[in-house]
Formats: structure tokens, sequence, C-alpha cells
């Protein structure tokens, strides 16, 4: 089903303010806000348009600022606050969910045994 161009803006605007808040808390009433669709609404577009819903979106963008990170010496925790995860054990249970490995795991892979 095609979404509406009212729609895709408002998933843009949605996706552009995950993107520039990523490391902080985003509650659904901010997009809300920012959308001008109710939450149900705004993930069934997101889904549509993206792929995902706007928390996994968020949640992958911090895993990927987490990643950069740590591979410029950050340590596990200070990434994981860094990036915008309440703590250490938050981000290593969406970082194995994610990638099937923790956060130290991958970081050997990577040649960094931090």
């Amino acid at each position: 089903k095609r979404v509406s161009k009212v729609a895709q803006s408002a998933v843009l605007q949605a996706r552009d303010f995950l993107l520039s808040h990523s490391d902080e808390p985003v509650r659904s009433a901010t997009l809300e806000e920012i959308t001008g669709l109710d939450r149900y609404a705004l993930a069934r577009h997101f889904r549509q348009v993206l792929g995902t819903s706007p928390h996994r979106y968020l949640v992958m963008r911090r895993l990927g600022q987490a990643k950069q990170l740590l591979l410029a010496g950050n340590s596990l925790a200070g990434a994981a606050v860094e990036a915008g995860f309440a703590d250490q054990a938050h981000f290593t249970r969406h970082f194995r969910d994610a990638f099937g490995m923790t956060p130290g795991r991958w970081l050997a892979l990577q040649g960094r045994d931090d």
C-alpha cells in the first residue's frame, strides 16, 4: 500500500528528529507533536517507508554510534551512555539482540580487546 505524501513527510520528519536526538531519550509524545500523527499511525507509516519501527530505528542508530565510539577507544560503559543507552547492561542487551554477540566479543573481532 502506498503512503501519502503527508504521511511520508511526517515519517521523514520523525527520522530526522531521531537522527539528531539519538543520544537522548525520545518520547512518543514528542514524535506525535513533531509529525502531527498519533503513535500508532506514525509507527505504521514508519514501517511502510523505512521498513522498521521508530524505536528500532533509534536503537540501531545508537548501536552504530556506540560501535564508532568503541573503535575510537571508549570504554563499554562510556560508549553506552554517550550513545544514549541507560547503562552498559541496556547497551549490551540491545547489541546482543541485534548482532548475536556481546560488544566485548565484537570489539575483540575488530582486533581490539578493551
